[in-house]
């Protein structure tokens, strides 16, 4: 059985936050006040959302599928498909 899974991941920080959707490896900067929204459907693995920080200890967000397919929008539009 399938499941669904929906949540948003806002930038309060004054800093842009760097989200990077795998395994592609894409990178989406995330201004300041930005949101995304993160659709996950999954049989039985979800996403993993990783938190780590870059060599300059800057955080950054990894988004990894479970077993299904995850889409991250912005304003309803894949991030991967904005220029």
């Amino acid at each position: 059985m399938r499941s669904n899974n929906r949540f948003r991941i806002c930038n309060n920080s004054a800093k842009p936050l760097e989200l990077y959707i795998e395994p592609e490896g894409a990178c989406y900067l995330l201004e300041k006040g930005q949101e995304v929204s993160v659709l996950d459907v999954f049989t039985t693995a979800p996403v993993t959302v990783m938190i780590a920080t870059n060599d300059s200890g800057d955080p950054y967000i990894s988004i990894w599928p479970g077993d299904g397919e995850v889409k991250v929008e912005k304003d309803g539009v894949d991030v991967l498909d904005i220029p």
